[in-house]
């Protein structure tokens, strides 16, 4: 009877066999998926834009906040605006242009239209951008420069938040609209 005792707190204490078995498996397993895990994962890149030592540009006016920033995620560049305050935005007015003439942009807005937007705490706004080549045969300039032109797609008070053409180098390869 002493020694089923000791055997079970032995099995309690140390984890028994199938515990030291499932150890090593659980090991081993980590070891084998952990690479699948690491090959697996997209990084998204921050770009700068030119003239700026951050990844992102803030707009402040007398009615309300926005920051610009530019990002690139497998394989697809974004524009993020994060907005706080009264604003009106005109989604038909975005205007943004390459250095390339051979590419087409296309931006993935929400709506048409004008909406006025009373934000009490910051809102995001993401914009997913697709390129499109006219002529296939043609390569692709490089660096590849987006420009966001001054326009009435966001405005406060009914003034733009800028008259600067924001420029940032597209720097990652490009993927194509799809």
């Amino acid at each position: 009877m002493k020694e089923i005792i000791m055997k079970i707190l032995s099995i309690i204490i140390h984890g028994g066999i199938l515990n030291q078995c499932g150890n090593k498996l659980q090991r081993c397993l980590f070891v084998l998926i952990l690479p699948c895990f690491l090959c697996s994962c997209d990084i998204g890149h921050n770009l700068t834009f030119e003239g700026q030592s951050h990844p992102f540009i803030c707009i402040k006016t007398d009615t309300g906040t926005i920051r610009v920033s530019c990002s690139y995620f497998q394989g697809s560049y974004y524009l993020h605006y994060g907005m706080k305050g009264e604003c009106t935005m005109n989604y038909d007015s975005l205007k943004l242009q390459t250095n390339d003439n051979n590419l087409v942009i296309h931006n993935n807005l929400p709506r048409k239209g004008v909406r006025m937007y009373k934000l009490r705490k910051e809102e995001y706004l993401s914009i997913r951008l697709g390129f499109e080549r006219k002529d296939i045969s043609l390569g692709i300039v490089n660096p590849l420069v987006l420009s966001i032109l001054p326009s009435d797609f966001i405005t406060f008070n009914g003034q733009r938040i800028t008259n600067d053409t924001l420029r940032v180098e597209l720097k990652p390869g490009l993927k194509d609209h799809s």
